[in-house]
């Protein structure tokens, strides 16, 4: 049977500001081809109206690049797709694993800080729970993301906070989060981050994001772009084995003893690219192969 004919399949929200012109400029630059997907339409039923730029018919094997969607609604994507014949290179299991907290934490819970969680926003459950990790401080989130552009507020549970501090921090954050909050809260040891300067939001660290693509250590680039070297990270290659997934994301950040920890993991398709990254360098090793 012959290969299918890859592809990156951008999805889109008309009324939002990304870059993905720039993505698509690049994938076209190698040789491949790009669709569009309407999120916005996707989102609200019209699976027609979304794929209107995608083949009705064919076998295409598409890389998602594009907003973060839940598993529920890349589920939809996935299956819009498959009834046109084509299919997308992760898929909604593989999509999952790499985005939801408790799925991603047991394949690396020696490398990260130690976390618990609930399923849904009682932060009385929450509370309890945090009690495994010992006092705070803790961050909080939810399966998927944090608010840590309301640092203070949704996001860092301080030492000796309590039970109405952090009942309070964990309403911000379902508040902040609002219809994308997804699924449960997350409690996480806070670990001692080297600091090396501030943004508007909070402390700025030493943070790179790491793209894993078939098990290989594709990409490292630095989201703060401070004046210094990028580490050598072949070491944390074996980590790319470890979860589930064709094209994700590991972010790592500097701890103030020197050693290094992950802090989040994302689906490859759903995660930004830090400003010095050329993603002509993720997509021919992902779409260019057998």
């Amino acid at each position: 049977m012959p290969s299918r004919a890859r592809a990156v399949l951008f999805g889109r929200n008309p009324s939002q500001y990304d870059t993905f012109d720039v993505e698509a400029e690049a994938a076209e630059s190698l040789g491949f081809d790009t669709y569009q997907v309407d999120l916005a339409a996707l989102l609200n039923g019209n699976t027609e109206h979304a794929l209107e730029a995608v083949p009705k018919r064919g076998g295409l094997r598409l890389l998602y690049r594009g907003w973060m969607l839940t598993e529920e609604e890349y589920t939809t994507l996935d299956e819009a797709l498959s009834e046109r014949g084509h299919r997308l290179i992760t898929t909604p299991d593989q999509y999952a694993a790499a985005l939801y907290l408790p799925l991603w934490y047991p394949c690396l819970s020696r490398y990260t800080a130690r976390s618990v969680w609930t399923e849904g926003t009682d932060a009385d459950e929450a509370w309890r729970a945090a009690q495994a990790l010992g006092p705070s401080p803790w961050i909080l989130k939810d399966h998927v993301k944090s608010a840590k552009e309301r640092w203070e507020e949704a996001c860092f549970v301080p030492a000796k906070a309590t039970r109405e501090d952090f009942a309070r921090i964990c309403a911000n954050l379902v508040e902040e989060r609002g219809e994308r909050f997804e699924r449960g809260l997350v409690v996480r040891k806070y670990l001692p981050l080297k600091v090396y300067g501030r943004t508007p939001t909070g402390p700025a660290h030493l943070e790179f994001r790491l793209f894993f693509g078939r098990g290989r250590l594709l990409a490292a680039e630095q989201h703060h772009e401070f004046d210094v070297d990028t580490p050598d990270f072949s070491a944390f290659e074996p980590l790319g084995r470890r979860i589930d997934s064709p094209f994700f994301a590991l972010d790592v950040a500097m701890l103030e003893d020197g050693g290094w920890a992950v802090i989040e993991v994302n689906d490859g398709g759903v995660s930004g690219l830090p400003p010095g990254l050329d993603p002509r360098v993720l997509f021919e090793p992902l779409l260019g192969g057998g």
